[in-house]
């Protein structure tokens, strides 16, 4: 996952029209952060169960 430290996902996810794929690119943005998953999903309103690292 180094090789993703450098990409800007929330601008990536200001730019997407589509909300499924924008609400995941904020969830990688929050976890680039170093954001649990219970931090992520109460950002995003989203169920825990919803945020999931693979």
């Amino acid at each position: 996952m180094d090789n993703l430290k450098n990409i800007d996902f929330n601008s990536l996810a200001r730019k997407q029209q589509l909300i499924q794929m924008r609400m995941r690119l904020l969830a990688l943005a929050h976890f680039q952060d170093g954001k649990s998953r219970m931090k992520i999903a109460l950002s995003l309103k989203v169920s825990r169960t919803s945020v999931i690292a693979k």
